[in-house]
């Protein structure tokens, strides 16, 4: 009994570390208990049997309990566990529904304007390949050169903008030059105009057979708005062209070219005629000589917006004030002032369609936008302290975007400064808006390159969103009424642009005294 005793008070000090120890607990007193009751005892008294039996009992019921309480603790155990993991299931699964939301989110947006765009586009292809297969056949097949796959290219290209001139050696009258040689954009610079651009070479024969018919064509239609361009081959023969030039009479503007025109407009073959109209379309390109001017005189009939938005721009801007003395009492100059200022004709002005669809809203020539807050203003004794443009009514001014990192723009700062000097004396300012990249280098660039005009730094870059700039140079004039007259003007047409506003001044000016 006393080993029992033992045993017992031995196990019992362990059950009190439970629920940690209680499974060793039962793996160790189970196996010991039914060992100690199957061992024969031959020297136990026999007379007391109901003592051994009784604890028997115990011991069996001990054994009983600590199994038990051992399957509730690893129960519990077990319990706690698949709560943890089933909360650790339930946080996955609540970020992945997160995730899979935004993700699914984010897909539906991109999905609608997706669709949109596709939708939209898919209409623009279909109006483009209606309108492009229209012009395309417009012009019988047998007035073309249409050879293998340079035929298929051109049919191809019909119909659409043509791709740009990239020329040099500019030759011709310095009238026919004015708008084009210094363009950056020479088709777009002629829009309102039907031109003819002939790709050409001196050592081409047939191109030289059809030089005489060129000459009368622009002799008889220029007056109407015939355009002719020739561009010569980059590659060789242009050491011949003023002799030929001489010796043939030729009347319209000569250029080389860079190799890049020939390239982008698909040239295979000389002479390489193409046509454009009034509205910057390319119409036909492949022509034979003999058909060319048939095709002119079509496109010149022709009446295109835009030519007639500029010709009545025109007629109003050029309208005489008086004719004689009956008109005076009519006063008809102060109805012709009253009116709203125009937009500077077309040929001053750069860009391709799309250029000039994103500067439409400045065609209608109102106020100019704000500059915003340029900063490091520079050169500023002809204009003062000001804020913005706004502080400078009264005055015309010809806004200057430009950085320090292009090239285009620092070459063209002696002739700024030429034209700031030329204008100063007629209340004409120059301003520079530097672009704020590189702008840390301005100071330094206007003592270097000697800008003797004002400049400040578009730190925000407001002014350049303002006016929608997206190239450099870019140049914007504003008149005296604040107005914004022309966006985007070509470098080469700067002063007939401030001439045109001057004389604007003058018939103003003049309006009151023929009353």
């Amino acid at each position: 009994m006393a080993r029992v005793s033992a045993l017992c008070a031995m196990e019992s000090a362990r059950w009190r570390c439970l629920p940690a120890r209680v499974v060793a607990c039962s793996i160790s007193l189970v196996p010991r208990a039914r060992l100690w009751l199957s061992r024969e005892r031959p020297t136990m008294p026999r007379v007391a049997p109901s003592s051994f039996e009784r604890t028997k009992v115990r011991i069996s019921y001990a054994s009983v309990l600590i199994q038990r309480v051992a399957a509730m603790s690893c129960s519990s155990i077990r319990t706690r566990r698949n709560a943890r993991l089933l909360q650790d299931l339930a946080e996955r699964e609540r970020r992945y529904a997160l995730r899979m939301h935004s993700f699914l989110l984010a897909a539906f947006v991109s999905f609608t304007a997706s669709f949109a765009t596709i939708a939209t586009d898919a209409s623009s292809v279909v109006a483009s390949v209606t309108i492009n297969a229209a012009a395309a056949d417009e012009f019988p097949d047998d007035w073309f050169w249409r050879q293998g796959a340079t035929g298929k290219s051109h049919k191809a290209m019909t119909g659409k903008a043509p791709p740009k001139l990239s020329l040099t050696e500019w030759r011709g009258e310095d009238e026919d030059l004015a708008n084009i040689k210094d363009a950056k954009d020479v088709l777009g610079a002629l829009k309102g105009k039907v031109v003819v651009v002939d790709f050409w070479a001196t050592w081409c024969g047939p191109c030289r057979a059809a030089l005489p018919e060129n000459v009368t064509m622009v002799k008889d239609l220029k007056s109407q708005g015939l355009v002719v361009i020739g561009v010569h081959d980059a590659a060789r023969g242009k050491e011949g062209i003023e002799g030929i030039a001489s010796s043939m009479g030729i009347n319209y503007p000569l250029a080389v070219d860079t190799g890049a025109s020939a390239k982008a407009w698909k040239v295979g073959f000389w002479p390489t005629y193409a046509v454009i109209d009034r509205n910057g379309k390319l119409r036909a390109i492949g022509l034979q000589p003999a058909h060319v001017r048939e095709v002119v005189e079509k496109l010149l009939a022709e009446t295109a917006s835009a030519a007639q938005e500029e010709k009545a721009s025109d007629d109003t801007t050029d309208a005489p004030l008086e004719k004689d003395a009956a008109t005076k009492s009519k006063k008809p100059a102060a109805a012709k002032t009253d009116g709203a200022p125009a937009r500077l004709p077309a040929n001053f002005l750069e860009g391709d369609a799309r250029r000039r669809a994103t500067l439409a809203r400045f065609d209608k020539c109102t106020v100019a936008p704000s500059i915003g807050v340029p900063t490091q203003w520079m050169n500023t004794d002809s204009i003062g302290k000001i804020a913005d443009v706004t502080d400078l009514k009264g005055k015309i001014i010809v806004l200057d975007f430009w950085a320090t990192w292009c090239g285009p723009c620092l070459a063209g700062i002696p002739k700024m400064n030429d034209l700031a000097k030329k204008y100063a004396d007629k209340n004409v300012v120059v301003i520079g808006v530097c672009h704020t990249d590189g702008g840390d280098k301005m100071n330094a660039t206007v003592r270097s390159k000697s800008i003797a005009y004002p400049v400040c730094v578009d730190s925000s870059g407001a002014a350049n969103a303002a006016y929608s700039v997206d190239g450099f140079p870019d140049y914007y004039i504003i008149d005296r009424a604040g107005l914004l007259r022309g966006a985007d003007v070509q470098s080469g047409s700067l002063e007939q642009a401030i001439d045109a506003l001057l004389l604007e001044d003058a018939k103003t000016q003049s309006a009151p005294a023929a009353e």
